[in-house]
């Protein structure tokens, strides 16, 4: 098999004799290491599904560690090892070396126990993406350039596509599919994230919901609570109170809010994993970024994603965002009559 690599990553000697070597029917136990949150394991998916079309023969084990259990896609692997890192160091020891007789490994993690992991296990080809290239020639055959400028599950794919693998797109993530003919007139908000500082302020979201529930009242406006006791929605109370068209949705396990958020019109919220839930299930989103990169977290292989940020890193007011949300709607749901009612004299 040919190695199709030319100049956008590493490649060793083993690596390069390995692919040239490959027989997927031969490829009998796969390791991915994957260590993050929500967001990231929904981004993982795709990938997942790929590995599984690629390698369909081959018994794939997802090694992840306790702190980020929420979201792992235990249905599109056959085993998860959670790497034992705050237990007694005879444990944590044999969690390491629990793995043996891999053929392939890929670590999707670059953390300093993903590293620890890689070195510990024996495979015959290690592939991964380190930030600092010097663990290319220390842990890995084959390494990947990550880029800050491609949607993250797609960056994931590179790994398969130096095999030759032709993924789907749009992206399988195995999840509850968006439809456009039936989803909800329903327009749903998730003011959170893990970092305070990546989103808009409560303030900022309360006068947001409260003017695009005036300028688009043919919608339902939800508020969606997070898992968390902080991510409450008790701040919205007054708005509420005040239009008819807006509601507070309790929160919600993870396989009714995939469902819930499929048949949605579309979610506004900044970089959380809501967000990446949502596309997962291909419903619209509208991304608010002011602090993270945006394209790194913003499909371009479907229309119905857009980003609201400005050049200079700005925080987007209400009327940037209020104008993302009608260019939005009326790209994706043109059958549906114009959207926005704006105020007399307002432009």
């Amino acid at each position: 098999m040919k190695a199709w690599i030319e100049k956008g990553g590493y490649l060793n000697a083993r690596g390069r004799k390995w692919l040239s070597q490959l027989r997927v029917e031969q490829v009998r136990r796969i390791l991915v290491i994957r260590q993050c949150a929500f967001g990231d394991m929904m981004a993982t998916r795709p990938f997942l599904v790929e590995l599984r079309r690629f390698f369909p023969q081959a018994h794939i084990t997802l090694s992840t560690v306790s702190k980020y259990q929420y979201a792992v896609p235990d249905d599109l692997v056959d085993e998860v090892h959670v790497l034992d890192g705050e237990g007694a160091l005879r444990s944590q020891w044999r969690s390491l070396h629990s793995h043996s007789d891999v053929d392939v490994l890929f670590d999707l993690a670059d953390t300093a126990r993903s590293r620890l992991l890689t070195l510990c296990t024996p495979a015959r080809v290690k592939l991964g993406f380190p930030y600092r290239r010097i663990f290319n020639r220390l842990l890995f055959d084959v390494g990947i350039l990550r880029s800050d400028f491609h949607y993250e599950a797609e960056v994931l794919l590179d790994f398969l596509k130096i095999m030759g693998h032709k993924p789907q797109y749009p992206l399988e993530f195995d999840m509850p599919r968006h439809r456009r003919v039936l989803a909800k007139p329903r327009i749903v908000y998730f003011p959170y994230a893990a970092v305070a500082e990546k989103s808009l302020s409560q303030q900022s979201w309360s006068r947001l919901i409260g003017q695009a529930a005036i300028e688009f009242p043919d919608y339902q406006h939800v508020l969606l609570e997070g898992s968390k006791r902080e991510e409450s929605g008790d701040f919205l109370h007054d708005v509420v109170a005040q239009h008819d068209n807006v509601v507070v949705q309790d929160r919600m396990g993870l396989e009714s809010l995939a469902h819930w958020m499929a048949s949605s019109s579309v979610l506004v919220s900044g970089d959380t994993g809501v967000r990446n839930l949502a596309l997962a299930t291909h419903t619209p989103t509208l991304g608010i970024f002011f602090m993270t990169v945006p394209f790194r977290y913003w499909p371009r292989y479907e229309n119905c994603h857009d980003a609201v940020f400005h050049r200079d890193g700005q925080v987007p007011g209400t009327t940037d965002i209020l104008q993302g949300l009608q260019e939005l709607l009326i790209r994706v749901y043109p059958e549906r009559a114009a959207p926005r009612q704006l105020a007399p004299g307002e432009a």
